[in-house]
């Protein structure tokens, strides 16, 4: 271990030659013979890496200077500062034609390598991540500081106990190295037990039990396979002193003023093959205290009235910190709603006898503040002003803070800027204004992809694409996609510009030509169609958008029906439909989106409310109307964890003359679909499936709803009202890797079918999702299983697709 022993040693050394007064300055009249004369020459004696010229600078002196006792000693102590040496000494002789100086010193060594040894659960990139965090640098190059690397070693020991172990001891030492003045820090760490917890104990508790108690704490839990699962059976110090506040407070909300948690004791014990740990928590309740009077002081943006009236506890009843709180949180946050940025309210709690306790509000309100500069870093492509726009303040405006929060929510949603890490704050107390610079990356750049593959609904295909959620950084959308396959061709050239004319209104184009083969059981029709759809939209409120689609579309349905074989064994000729019918069609539509990210959702609500009008003064053969409403909503769990469930329903309302026109196929026999083709009121293009991943996952694309016999085959013909239902709890594993567990149901009905949400399809299952940089969407890896079976269901356990549920 290297000490520096000679540091005031040395600087003692120096004031013997160079004395100084109180102030710092030299002592006159001859405290040095040789002040005055002319620096001969310069010598530095025991330096290896650090140049004498270097020195010299520091202490300013150059041969044929002036010898300058006193601005020695003065650039002495910056000398000493840099760190660099573990000894100095300045000594001056007489030389032959003036002074000689020569500096001796002792170099601290460098840092030359940095090895830790026994570290078998945390690499050395993680204890890097954890010094880097505490801000401490022991790279190579720098020198060795003692108190840097015991502090190194405080914060791997700390990194080990968070991660949960239990007795981990790090000790740092030196070894030389062939490079003369470097040295190798080696820490030496003995990792302990992994410390699950056994068991968890309270002593002196009453009014609670063990049970009740164990159930408030959240982060700290005893072992078994639910904790371990969520990563919760682990003894971690932080956590576990977190849960202790959570009891503190649990206790405080039923009246226990002075309640105490004793320092908890962690006992080894050997339960199995493996050494857990045992939790004992002292309790100390104390007395159950009343609420008396309430006051408030230092408030003047607003009044007494305002802060406690209607007030949530009224006199004599059981003090309650909980609903307190609340009251306290909601004026916290009305404060920085109004720019009072420093704003916050302390509870002072004031016992008197009979244990009544009363509470005085101490507000603190400072001064009001408003929005100075905005600035973005990381946006490499995406231009300013597109991220500027997104954010509810403008410059010179009040420092609104929940009005920020929502801004960066909706950064969040644009999909191709992602917020890394809280922005910085900049206060400047003179203008009374905060410069806020907000830092994130790019995502989700251009992309150009060639490839193929397998969809559950298109099967087998290949293609092109093209596609920009951020084109030429003004965020714009341009897509271009070919797909040729099996069961599919899809041509598509899409335009939006969720900004149009740098106003908060939207507009987008597209264009299509498709070919789709839908499969026997769904009909086994060919379906071919082109046209394409205009769209405005505008903002009503932060989430909140109405927008107008209106769609034309020219579509062929080609049908062949073959029927079963006569008694003599013979194959009748299929027959052959042809449909052709022209949609026109406008849908109004509402919608609400608060979600933090629209591809990786881990919290927000998303609704969708749409009417689609077909048909009337728009022109077309089909005239219905098709409303359709989904509800999702996500909530995060913990850092890692959410739970999300999505609700959607649609009916079909067939309006206009339909008297010359039927509902199915089976309505019309072998000839009258030759001459009556486009006879169908409702297609079943136009109609409702489920099935899929996109809506009950397992069952296959189309196969659930209503069926009909057509020529002894039977079909699905489509529904005219549908209802699903998605239940899913998301853990993210990592970066790209997430584990799903899903629960699905839902159900098409025809036309005279009752609607019945109880009469649905169910499955549950799991699935793994994968987002790669080249997809906005995830690689999802399905397994499901059939809850309710029936006779015929086409369900598949396992399937792979692209895309979300919802």
């Amino acid at each position: 271990m290297i000490r520096p022993v000679h540091k005031v040693l040395a600087l003692a050394v120096f004031l013997l030659f160079f004395p100084i007064t109180a102030s710092g300055q030299v002592v006159p009249s001859g405290s040095d013979p040789l002040a005055g004369q002319t620096v001969e020459r310069f010598d530095v004696v025991g330096n290896v890496s650090v140049a004498s010229d270097t020195i010299r600078v520091y202490l300013g002196v150059s041969p044929g200077d002036v010898y300058n006792p006193a601005l020695i000693q003065q650039n002495f102590r910056n000398l000493w500062q840099t760190g660099l040496f573990d000894d100095i000494r300045v000594e001056a002789e007489r030389g032959q034609t003036g002074v000689v100086l020569k500096i001796f010193v002792k170099e601290r060594p460098r840092i030359g390598a940095v090895e830790y040894r026994g570290n078998k659960n945390l690499n050395a990139s993680k204890i890097g991540e954890a010094l880097e965090k505490d801000k401490i640098d022991i790279h190579v190059g720098n020198t060795i500081e003692q108190t840097l690397v015991h502090r190194a070693s405080e914060s791997i020991q700390s990194a080990y106990a968070e991660a949960g172990y239990e007795g981990v001891t790090v000790q740092a030492t030196t070894e030389a190295m062939t490079v003369p003045g470097e040295q190798k820090i080696v820490f030496v760490i003995k990792e302990g037990i992994k410390a699950k917890v056994a068991r968890i104990d309270f002593e002196g508790n009453k009014r609670f039990s063990d049970r009740r108690l164990r159930s408030v704490m959240k982060d700290v839990k005893k072992h078994n396979i639910y904790t371990w699962i969520r990563k919760k059976d682990v003894y971690t110090p932080s956590k576990l002193d977190d849960d202790i506040d959570k009891i503190k407070d649990y206790y405080k909300d039923y009246g226990y003023q002075n309640v105490e948690i004793g320092e908890p004791k962690i006992t080894t014990v050997r339960t199995g093959r493996k050494p857990r740990v045992k939790i004992d928590i002292p309790v100390k309740e104390g007395e159950v205290h009343s609420f008396g009077e309430v006051s408030v002081i230092g408030n003047a943006v607003f009044t007494a009235d305002q802060l406690i009236g209607q007030w949530p506890l009224k006199k004599g009843e059981t003090l309650r910190r909980k609903p307190i709180q609340s009251r306290i949180d909601l004026f916290d946050e009305l404060y920085h709603r109004r720019g009072y940025i420093y704003a916050y309210i302390d509870p002072e709690y004031t016992e008197r006898e009979n244990n009544v306790v009363d509470v005085k509000l101490k507000v603190f309100e400072g001064d009001q503040f408003r929005l100075g500069r905005l600035e973005f870093e990381g946006n490499t492509t995406t231009k300013d002003k597109v991220l500027r726009r997104e954010i509810f303040l403008d410059e010179g405006d009040i420092m609104d803070m929940e009005t920020f929060k929502s801004s960066m929510y909706k950064l969040g949603q644009l999909g191709y800027f992602k917020v890394t890490e809280n922005p910085d704050f900049k206060v400047n107390p003179e203008q009374k204004t905060v410069d806020v610079t907000v830092k994130g990356q790019e995502e989700g750049k251009n992309e150009l992809q060639f490839g193929g593959g397998y969809n559950e609904s298109t099967g087998f295909f290949g293609s092109f694409s093209f596609s920009t959620r951020n084109f030429l950084g003004e965020g714009e959308s341009l897509g271009v996609n070919l797909q040729a396959g099996v069961n599919a061709n899809l041509f598509t050239l899409s335009y939006a510009d969720p900004w149009f004319l740098d106003r908060p209104n939207s507009f987008g184009v597209s264009i299509f030509k498709r070919r789709l083969d839908y499969p026997n059981f769904a009909g086994g029709y060919q379906s071919d169609s082109t046209g394409g759809n205009v769209a405005y939209g505008f903002r009503i409120g932060r989430f909140e958008s109405l927008s107008f689609l209106y769609g034309l579309e020219n579509n062929l349905i080609h049908q062949e029906v073959a029927s079963l074989p006569d008694e003599n064994g013979n194959v009748p000729l299929p027959i052959i439909t042809d449909q052709k019918f022209v949609t026109s069609a406008i849908s109004p539509s509402y919608r609400y989106d608060s979600r933090d990210n629209p591809y990786d959702t881990a919290r927000g609500t998303h609704i969708s409310i749409s009417a689609g009008f077909e048909g009337g003064p728009l022109g077309g053969n089909i005239d219905l109307i098709k409303p359709i409403v989904n509800f999702s909503h996500f909530k995060r769990l913990s850092r890692k964890s959410s739970f999300s469930f999505n609700v959607e329903a649609g009916k079909i309302f067939p309006y206009g003359k339909q008297d010359d026109c039927v509902e199915n196929f089976s309505e019309l026999n072998g000839a009258d679909r030759l001459k009556n083709n486009d006879r169908l009121c409702v297609p079943q293009i136009e109609r409702f499936y489920v099935g899929g991943y996109q809506s009950v996952r397992g069952f296959e694309f189309y196969s659930i709803g209503p069926k009909e016999s057509v020529n002894g085959n039977s079909q699905v013909v489509g529904g005219h009202k549908y209802n699903v239902l998605n239940l899913e709890y998301i853990y993210r594993v990592n970066d790209p890797l997430r584990f799903v567990l899903f629960a699905d149901a839902g159900n098409a009905y025809g036309l005279h079918e009752k609607w019945d949400p109880t009469d649905l399809r169910y499955s549950a299952g799991a699935e793994l999702r994968i987002f790669l940089p080249v997809f906005q969407f995830p690689l999802r890896f399905i397994y499901a299983q059939n809850l309710s079976p029936r006779p015929n269901d086409r369900f598949s356990g396992f399937s792979f697709s692209v895309g979300n549920t919802f």
